[in-house]
């Protein structure tokens, strides 16, 4: 397969006011999104989408939505038979679990539109997106420890906390409230993000994300500890997860140190680049090291935060492009393991660590006596598959496109197999293409991704950005 040429102006403008016009008004429907549409409208129906559906009346941005009938979740669209993850309930779970993260990349794919075209509508976009990293921000910011009551942990309860705010933290806002939940994901992308929107933003705003960026860098150089449905992880301490999360926490304070020129934040992105700036990817970690094989299952989905860190590291550090070169280029590569030719990812695979073969594993579920959560998934092996992985891939695979001349062909034929392959289906989370999917989580074959919206939107953008082919 030859990759794609860039058409030219006229020609795009002509396929995208066809385009356009086959899909005219702000409610056309997602399903709507078919091959024969140009992929340029098909862009503009995603984010028009976004627009008028993925914003709460806080201006917060949803996470998941509900798959086919193209709205948020609600209470009634769960059974007391479904098995979920313990702690919100599950309309809830879903309608924030991402909302930072899909916010902060969501507005890098508005910062790139603007660059490629100087459409004022991408800067009002970009506005909307910042402004529901705002309203996450402003919720530890402004959190009330008093008005959460007593805490009780081992039949013993506490008095409740003093006042004052959380500064520096991202949280999954589960019912447009502040909570203790985070993620490294849910600080990366707003970062990348607001790090590229600096110099489009106003005076004023470009003051608040200094804040941000100075706030944030001195609250995680404290510790890195994260705290998920009761579970403490220290992300530093974390063998395997901190070879992985550690590297984008470098990224963040060079990043803060380009924005607010402390000397701690770089002093920082030192110590953890000296540590962590291999990236080696799982199979070269404690996961795969010394070990004949391993179960993978969201470690190669990854993938797009090492990618996205080190492209930015290698314009801000020169001196160590390569390293990070190597890198984009090996994490890219391991993402396609345990990939379809529809590129649908096997959720749960066994990765051969020498060879990197692997194989689908079988339909196994847990003694409920043994189980240690209540969500089914996570006491399971099941050959079902998730999108995932492909939505991230149009990003990673325009940014190897880009960086990685070796592999330049290889990425911009699946770039272009992306793209023009890409319809409603392409925007759910999971798929059971063997029938196997247990009842208790059917609802998870009804899921729409807001993870697949913005990194669709992100992708196609930078292309277009820094002139690579697009389809």
């Amino acid at each position: 397969m030859k990759p794609m040429k860039l058409f030219s102006p006229l020609f795009r403008l002509g396929c995208l006011a066809a385009g356009v016009a086959a899909l005219r008004g702000a409610d056309a429907p997602l399903r709507d999104l078919q091959p024969a549409v140009p992929v340029a409208a098909r862009i503009q129906l995603l984010e028009e989408f976004v627009d008028h559906h993925y914003y709460d009346p806080a201006g917060l941005m949803y996470s998941h939505l509900n798959w086919r009938e193209e709205r948020p979740f609600t209470a009634g669209d769960f059974s007391g038979r479904d098995s979920t993850i313990a702690g919100p309930e599950p309309h809830q779970w879903l309608s924030y679990e991402n909302s930072a993260f899909i916010s902060g990349i969501f507005l890098l794919a508005q910062c790139y539109h603007y660059e490629a075209t100087k459409d004022p509508l991408a800067l009002e976009r970009a506005r909307r997106a910042f402004g529901s990293l705002e309203a996450n921000y402003r919720l530890t910011e402004q959190r009330d420890p008093r008005a959460e009551g007593p805490q009780q942990k081992a039949g013993i309860v506490e008095a409740a906390g003093s006042a004052g705010g959380s500064a520096g933290f991202f949280c999954k806002p589960y019912y447009g409230r502040a909570t203790d939940h985070t993620s490294t994901e849910q600080h990366f992308w707003p970062l990348l993000a607001l790090y590229h929107y600096y110099p489009l933003a106003t005076p004023e705003v470009r003051g608040r994300i200094v804040q941000i960026f100075r706030e944030v860098s001195q609250r995680w150089r404290n510790g890195y500890r994260i705290n998920y449905f009761g579970e403490t992880w220290d992300m530093e301490q974390s063998n395997p997860r901190a070879q992985r999360h550690m590297f984008l926490w470098a990224v963040m304070h060079r990043l803060a140190f380009a924005i607010t020129h402390d000397q701690a934040s770089y002093d920082e992105f030192a110590r953890l680049d000296a540590l962590f700036g291999a990236i080696p990817t799982p199979r070269e970690t404690a996961w795969g090291l010394g070990r004949p094989n391993y179960v993978s299952t969201e470690d190669r989905s990854f993938h797009i935060q090492i990618v996205a860190g080190a492209e930015v590291l290698m314009d801000l550090e020169p001196a160590h492009a390569e390293r990070y070169r190597r890198g984009i280029r090996e994490w890219w590569k391991f993402s396609q393991i345990g990939q379809r030719e529809d590129f649908l990812s096997y959720y749960f695979i066994r990765i051969d660590t020498t060879t990197g073969a692997w194989e689908k594993l079988p339909l196994a579920i847990k003694p409920r006596a043994l189980w240690r959560s209540s969500y089914l998934l996570q006491n399971a092996t099941l050959p079902i598959c998730w999108y995932g992985t492909r939505e991230r891939q149009a990003v990673s695979s325009a940014i190897v496109a880009r960086l990685v001349p070796e592999m330049r062909v290889e990425a911009e034929q699946r770039y272009s197999a992306l793209y023009r392959g890409l319809t409603k289906e392409q925007l759910k989370w999971f798929a059971d293409p063997e029938g196997v999917m247990p009842k208790e989580l059917h609802w998870m074959l009804n899921v729409l991704q807001g993870d697949a919206l913005a990194f669709y939107s992100l992708g196609y953008w930078y292309a277009r950005a820094h002139g690579l082919p697009t389809p």
